[in-house]
């Protein structure tokens, strides 16, 4: 055991090391600066009971020449010694604090803000060792960091050190996990907390300790604090205890003590009650507004149709999901999980029968239930991020029965090492990948679908879908070769996809700079994924496509961002 949490918590450290290094390459997501507001509004009636910053001092509005507001640049020059997030919103016409929230709030739960704004207030504004950004991103590394961990330690202790190895080593190279685990504040988040869950709830049943159940409930309520997605970790491990213990339940058997019953039949109460205590939005009238958010979900999840008909079978049912599994992940754990699943599958009846049903059902329910007739999630399977650590243990099992097979077959229990040496050089190509793609890994889809010049030519759907976090690297070239006093604006985007600190101060940023025919001598800039493709104006469309790119960021061939100047010598001529 002490061995099994040395290697858990020397993965856990390095690859917090590796994201903490690496966090100034990634930006922000389209989401996080409605997060963050939201979170740090309620953050400060928390530690302060006050509804509103006026304790802070002054913040200076900074007008562009247009006398456009740039509305988060912070200069708080009369006094030096306090620093302030550019989230910590109350500007004039627009005071989004605790008063706004209490009674307009909505959407997803707001913990996942509120847990990252702890970061920004201590490493930021008390400590002032991380820039304002990157200290809300600490959150998804360091429970991304903790998934890792408890990843290695339940598949070592349950099916050998090297299986769990293999699960840390799929998990960590998964592409869309490593990528996103620095900047996406609520899936890896969502995903690191609804693994717990599970992994609590196996270890309260299987050890049949109520503490280990409480634990359950705690990390249920950080999950469903974040998004109601958690709800489906109560329900793997409900359907799990009942097909396990369904002999028992016949002959009326209860297999727990009481004391373990209780906490778990409290569990989901007391992952409700954490929602509660940190959504104020829900104390002044928890019904209504709880129907609320459930409607929210349910019109998000359940009433829309994101993909085209193609992906629909007999009974609607939506395969967008499995076949981006089949795409998105990379073919050694693909290969690895399979074998895996298949030894799960036809080793049910033996004594490891219980941990393999649970990894199957944890694996199913997050694809199975956005399959299902009119349910669908868009923009890739970010949305249901919580399938990946089912699937790296799958292929710990798998490279675990793999070393086995090859024993058995051709060197008859002998030259284990070797083979193991083997399996774990099948991750080096998927290495090495993400380091010549870094910091795009998210847009990663491996060889069976050629690639990411393969799902653009295919025009699949989500092919290239960054959630904005590649405009920082637009940004950061223009921060290098824009003239002084240039004008940028997005295409697309919008003024808070790219925080102002991350802009050189001279730079004029805003949607108003557009000239488009004029031909102002502004630059341009916009992600090129499979959104762009067909969502932008098409009088924009057809005006660019006149210009002459000046710089992009190109994966595999394919320009995921581009850069144009809007002026006469980058514009083509007509032959």
């Amino acid at each position: 055991m002490k061995k099994t949490l040395f290697f858990a918590l020397s993965i856990a450290v390095i690859f917090f090391i590796v994201g903490l290094l690496t966090l100034p390459h990634y930006g922000i997501n389209w989401d996080e600066p409605e997060h963050y507001i939201r979170g740090q509004a309620y953050l400060h009636f928390f530690l302060t009971g006050k509804k509103d910053y006026a304790d802070f001092p002054k913040l200076r509005i900074h007008y562009s020449k247009n006398y456009i507001p740039i509305t988060d640049h912070i200069d708080l020059e009369d006094d030096r010694s306090f620093r302030r997030s550019i989230y910590q919103f109350d500007r004039e016409g627009s005071r989004l604090t605790f008063s706004h929230y209490r009674s307009n709030d909505s959407g997803h739960p707001p913990l996942n803000g509120i847990l990252a704004s702890v970061g920004n207030v201590i490493f930021y504004q008390k400590l002032g060792i991380l820039g304002d950004v990157e200290s809300y991103h600490l959150l998804p590394i360091v429970v991304s960091a903790v998934l890792v961990a408890a990843i290695f330690a339940f598949t070592a202790e349950t099916f050998g050190i090297f299986a769990g190895i293999i699960a840390a080593s799929s998990l960590v190279l998964y592409p869309l996990f490593f990528a996103e685990s620095h900047f996406n504040i609520k899936d890896p988040v969502e995903s690191g907390f609804y693994a717990l869950t599970i992994l609590f709830g196996y270890f309260s049943i299987t050890r049949n300790s109520p503490r280990l159940a409480l634990l359950v409930g705690l990390f249920g309520g950080l999950a469903l604090g974040t998004k109601l997605n958690a709800l489906f970790a109560f329900g793997t491990l409900f359907l799990w205890c009942i097909i396990i213990f369904r002999k028992k339940l016949f002959t009326r058997q209860w297999p727990l003590s009481i004391s373990t019953t209780l906490a778990l039949v409290a569990s989901p109460f007391i992952a409700l009650a954490v929602v509660m205590l940190f959504w104020p939005y829900l104390w002044s009238s928890p019904i209504n507004h709880g129907l609320e958010i459930l409607k929210y979900y349910k019109e998000i999840g359940y009433t829309v149709s994101y993909q085209p008909s193609s992906f629909l079978l007999f009974g609607s049912i939506n395969m967008y999901a499995w076949e981006w599994v089949l795409f998105a992940t990379p073919l050694v754990t693909l290969g690895l999980s399979f074998f895996g699943l298949w030894h799960a599958l036809t080793h049910w009846w033996k004594e490891q029968y219980a941990p393999f049903l649970l990894i199957i059902l944890w694996l199913l329910v997050p694809l199975v239930r956005v399959s299902m007739p009119r349910a669908g999630i868009y923009g890739g399977l970010r949305q249901i991020m919580e399938y990946i650590p089912a699937m790296a243990i799958l292929a710990g099992i798998g490279g675990r029965e793999f070393v086995r097979l090859l024993e058995k077959k051709i060197a008859r229990g002998r030259k284990t090492f070797v083979f193991r040496l083997a399996v774990l050089s099948f991750f080096l190509p998927i290495t090495l990948k993400l380091i010549s793609i870094h910091p795009n890994q998210n847009v990663y889809v491996n060889p069976l679908i050629g690639g990411l010049r393969g799902a653009k030519q295919r025009n699949f759907p989500d092919w290239g879908v960054t959630l904005g976090s590649v405009y920082q690297q637009g940004m950061d070239w223009l921060n290098r070769n824009a003239r002084a006093e240039a004008d940028v604006a997005l295409i697309k985007g919008l003024q808070s996809n790219i925080p102002r600190i991350k802009i050189r101060k001279d730079i004029h940023f805003g949607e108003n700079y557009y000239s488009g025919i004029e031909k102002k001598g502004e630059y341009l800039m916009e992600v090129v994924d499979y959104y762009w493709t067909r969502d932008i104006d098409e009088s924009k469309r057809q005006y660019l496509a006149t210009l002459i790119p000046v710089h992009q960021v190109i994966v595999e061939g394919v320009p995921i961002l581009t850069i144009w100047k809007n002026d006469t010598a980058h514009t083509r001529t007509t032959q």
